[in-house]
């Protein structure tokens, strides 16, 4: 039975990382071999020294030190900067490695020509095992990224290639041509072999790197949520705290009206205004706190519609008018006669907690609800000339239970209003933005990403 290979497809997000990290790891290693290489080309050069012409073995070894010293300079750059990010080491890279190394690969493929048929036999075979090694060793740690790779064994197998034909040129003799006939086999094996074995040890890096990319993403992925968990326990913590203290209040009222209550019973017309608004503050703390579960949950979701601006802003005047008059305030409106695509129960409900939000802190003025068709798309405003809101706390006023100074009461509210705001919102996909001055007024605007459409007005 066949069994399949492992694929070693990328995704984009992949490749970016594999070839960062291969970057990472070619400028590491080749930090450490520059001093080895250059030693080893002294070495040679001075082995070589009176054994081939003397202006060849000058020249090879003058542009040979003269590249390692500047892949030397890059290199300390990289050490030095190569923590700034991947854009920076990849620049580098690149400089080192494909302007530098393709020529350093060449000159020493053509070093064959100082030492072939030149220098005493056994000096010939150890400067042979020399250039070898470095083709074996460059293909080991070149492996990792294989354009790179490419460049290499094509400058390497070029050098050795122009080493023989300038042999045949400049020595001109016919044995030399005949012996480099079978040299040119052996090369084109040799290259062969070590295009193979970089190939492979290519794929099997992409293998692991790839490995280690998805497990670092796991990780991550798992450390997200844990945290989120986290989060979501002290949430709901800090929701059953701050709702128990907020509940304390009323209940309290309720246990100590019932008792003057069953003493009094003559006072039942001045207790049952009482109780009745402190049944209905625990009653509302419970329509938050399930309204809050619902949304944790996602078991509220958004019924999307045309929908007529103007008809939902009239019945919204018409809510809130009589609550307004109750405080001797003016509640404006500027009306938009169009339709947008969304849930109206949704809006509706964001829109009457920012207007109920609004009348509740503002204490002389009025409050007035805009809706405008700008270039980003229908934008609902809310304004008002209430107390404001100090710009340290502008930051923590859609939070769970949060409550400003001035509305530390249980019978002013409980905190959770803008909360189930910010996440009706988010539901609907729409920019919730404030602007407050403190002791001047409040804008709070929802911006939708659509633009609103002509109202269809039936015939």
């Amino acid at each position: 039975m066949k069994t399949a290979r492992p694929s070693t497809h990328l995704t984009a997000a992949e490749a970016h990382w594999v070839e960062a990290e291969s970057i990472r790891q070619l400028m590491v290693q080749a930090v450490g071999m520059q001093g080895l290489s250059f030693a080893v080309m002294t070495a040679m050069a001075a082995m070589l020294y009176g054994h081939t012409p003397t202006p060849a073995l000058v020249v090879w070894y003058a542009v040979s030190a003269l590249l390692c010293l500047c892949r030397m300079f890059l290199l300390n750059g990289y050490s030095r900067h190569g923590k700034l990010g991947h854009k920076l080491a990849q620049t580098i890279f690149f400089i080192r490695y494909t302007y530098l190394d393709p020529i350093i690969s060449f000159s020493w493929g053509f070093s064959v020509y100082l030492f072939s048929d030149k220098a005493p036999a056994n000096m010939q075979s150890l400067c042979l095992v020399i250039v070898a090694a470095f083709g074996i060793f460059s293909v080991t740690y070149l492996s990792s990224h294989l354009r790179l790779l490419y460049f290499f064994l094509g400058a390497y197998t070029l050098g050795l290639l122009c080493s023989m034909a300038a042999q045949i040129m400049f020595d001109q003799a016919f044995h030399i041509y005949v012996i480099q006939i079978w040299f040119v086999l052996l090369v084109v094996l040799f290259v062969l072999f070590l295009k193979k074995v970089g190939t492979r040890m290519n794929r099997t890096y992409i293998k692991s790197t790839k490995l280690q990319y998805r497990n670092k993403q796991l990780i991550d992925s798992l450390t997200q949520q844990t945290q989120t968990a986290l989060s979501a326990v002290a949430t709901k913590n800090r929701l059953l705290a701050s709702a128990a203290h907020d509940m304390r209040q009323p209940v309290l009222a309720l246990d100590i009206y019932a008792d003057w209550l069953v003493n009094e019973p003559s006072a039942s017309p001045e207790l049952s205004p009482k109780i009745s608004v402190a049944t209905k503050a625990v009653i509302a703390l419970f329509d938050s706190l399930f309204d809050m579960a619902k949304l944790a949950e996602g078991q509220i979701s958004a019924d999307a519609m045309h929908v007529n601006i103007k008809e939902l802003m009239e019945d919204l005047i018409v809510q809130y008018h009589p609550l307004a008059n109750a405080k001797q305030l003016s509640l404006r409106t500027q009306l938009l006669d169009c339709e947008i695509w969304t849930d109206p129960m949704l809006l509706k409900r964001i829109l009457g907690s920012l207007i109920s939000n609004a009348i509740k802190y503002t204490h002389a003025g009025g409050v007035l609800l805009a809706c405008r068709n700008t270039r980003r798309g229908i934008s609902f405003e809310v304004w008002d000339t209430g107390v404001g809101i100090a710009p340290e706390q502008q930051h923590l006023v859609f939070r769970e239970f949060y409550k400003g100074s001035a509305n530390v009461g249980t019978s002013d509210g409980f905190g959770l209003g803008l909360a189930i705001v910010t996440q009706l919102c988010e539901l609907l996909g729409c920019e919730l933005t404030m602007k407050s001055r403190l002791g001047r007024g409040t804008l709070v605007a929802i911006q939708f990403g659509a633009s609103a459409q002509p109202a269809s007005h039936p015939l």
